[in-house]
Order: C-alpha cells, then structure tokens, then sequence
C-alpha cells in the first residue's frame, strides 16, 4: 500500500514537472515568436534614460533589423534617446517609437535618411542645438520612390525647442536623372519652429533626364512657428517637376517670425488650409504665394485675397471674400 503511495506520488511529480517543463517551452517560445516581430533598440545598448549617444546603438538595430528581414525597429515607453549623429533607415525597415517616446537630435547633421519601403511611426523628433540647420526627415529622388512601396511618415511631432528656427523638419529633394519621390504618405503630423515645414524641390538634372516629386499626400498635418509653413519648389512641369502633390487638412499656426504660410511652384498642386492669426503679420505681405512656376494649382483656404498672390496660370483658388459670397 505504501509502495502504490509513494509510485502514485512519483508519477504525479513526475507530471508536475513535464507540465512546467511544457509551459516553461511554450512560454518561452511565445516570448520568441513575439521578440522575432521586431528589434529593441536596448539590446544593442539604447539607453533611453541617460543624455549618452544613442546613434550608433540605434542604427545597428536598424542594421540588424533590414538584414534579419525582422523589418521593424521599436523605441519604447517615456524614454528620451539622444541621437549626436544621422540615422539611416533601409529599405523595409520601419522605426516604430511610442506615443511619447523622444529622440533628441543634438548637433546639426541630417537626422533621419528614409529609404524606400522605409517607415517612421509614432513618438517625438525635437532638436535640442540652435546649430542644427539641416533636415531632419530627408527622401532622396535617387531612391525612385514609387507606389508599389509602403514609405510613410505617420503620427510624429517634429519639434525645434532650441528658439533657432532653423532646418526642415521634412525634406523631399530630387536632383539627378531619373530621380523621383511618388505616392509617398505623410500624416497626423506636428512640426513647430524651423525655417521650414515642409519643403519639396526638384532640381533639373543634367542632360535631357527628367527629375520629379510627384503625387505626395500630407494628411492631417499641423505647423506652427514656422518661418516658411510649406514650399514647393520646381519648374511648372518637366524636367524637373512637383506635380500633383495634395495638401488636406492642413492647419498653420502664424507668428511675429512667420514669412510665407505657402509658396507654390510645379502644377496640379493641391492645398485646403486654415491659417490661424494672420493679424500677425504685416497686412502687405503676401502670405500665401503661388509663383510664375505655378499653373493649375487649387487652394482653399480662410484667408483673405488681400493675402494671396498669384503669379502663376490657371490656378483656382477660394478664399474668404469668395466663400462670403457664395
């Protein structure tokens, strides 16, 4: 009897221990699966709470990230990540931060080089040093961004606290032959206190190559303090052009320091926009300017004509005193 007692006691142990040992595995290889769904910055040495450099750790994530295929890089919690040097983000990599996850860029130097397929998601870019006078998320035609790729720029503040109002928070840029930036998106973003918002240029390449930014969508997008809000800079049309690229739900906060809510060259271009406080300004200067590169371009907005200047062909636009009589 006490033999069966001791047998029954052993083989119930013995299933104890299997079922642990079973839990244990199937714990441990969830935990796997989950860790396998993306990079932590903070295995490769991201502190996130001291004011070290964060670059070299942050990009090796990133390097890891696009040659494991794993595709995503998180920065997570209220953390602060100090970045004293530029961030390459590589084809299919996106870079996910929390909500109110920050990375201080201290230096002047371009922060973050977005490849195609490339994506940021979520948090805060704020610079820090009233040096910086580069661009913080910077596209490169030579990237030939198209729409069979998933680019986009999503749910970010990008922030200049140094009082400076210096760089670009976003910088679209095509130059050379063949390059072109296209059907990439950009939304529910804040961008505060540099010389410019958002800036698009298209440069003529050499030869006879075309170059072009074409068919941009910025949704939902906030600027406040800016000294230029948004600026396209192009030919009307080819060789180098910026065509087709929309603007909605677009709110810009004016200051004493503000110079051009808008400016607009290229063609097709489309703009709905609130402008806050042009009392702001001196009444005699033209806060929104389409230029004589510009043609076909629509804009609504708030504003006054007495605000508006339009050197261009055919463009269409409604503004207040049009919205009053209608």
């Amino acid at each position: 009897m006490a033999i069966k007692k001791v047998l029954s006691l052993s083989v119930l142990f013995v299933l104890v221990i299997i079922t642990v040992l079973l839990a244990v595995q199937i714990f441990g290889d969830k935990k796997s699966r989950e860790r396998e769904e993306y990079v932590s910055a903070s295995d490769f040495g991201a502190d996130g709470e001291d004011l070290e450099d964060d670059a070299k750790a942050i990009q090796k994530a990133i390097d890891h990230s696009h040659s494991s295929k794993i595709g995503k890089v998180r920065l997570t919690g209220n953390h602060h990540y100090v970045i004293k040097s530029g961030l390459h983000l590589k084809e299919g990599v996106e870079l996910e931060l929390g909500q109110n996850t920050k990375i201080y860029v201290e230096g002047n130097f371009r922060a973050i080089v977005l490849e195609k397929n490339a994506s940021i998601t979520n948090g805060i870019i704020e610079v820090t040093n009233a040096e910086f006078d580069s661009e913080v998320i910077y596209l490169n035609g030579r990237e030939k961004f198209w729409s069979a790729e998933r680019t986009r720029v999503h749910n970010v503040a990008i922030i200049n606290s140094s009082g400076s109002n210096k760089g670009k928070a976003i910088n679209l840029y095509a130059k050379g032959p063949n390059h072109f930036i296209s059907f990439v998106n950009f939304s529910e973003i804040n961008i505060a206190g540099f010389e410019y918002g958002i800036y698009l240029k298209s440069e003529k390449p050499p030869g006879d190559e075309y170059s072009f930014i074409n068919g941009n969508r910025f949704t939902n997008i906030t600027l406040d303090n800016c000294l230029t809000g948004i600026a396209i800079d192009s030919s009307i049309s080819v060789p180098n052009e910026s065509t087709g690229n929309q603007f909605t739900g677009i709110q810009i906060q004016l200051t004493e320091k503000t110079e051009k809510a808008i400016y607009v060259s290229g063609s097709d271009n489309y703009f709905e926009a609130m402008i806050w406080d042009p009392h702001e300004i001196d009444q005699t200067v033209s806060l929104i300017e389409f230029s004589p590169e510009s043609m076909r371009s629509y804009l609504r907005t708030n504003l006054e004509s007495d605000y508006i200047e339009d050197n261009g062909e055919s463009n269409n636009l409604t503004y207040y005193s049009a919205i009053e009589k209608n």
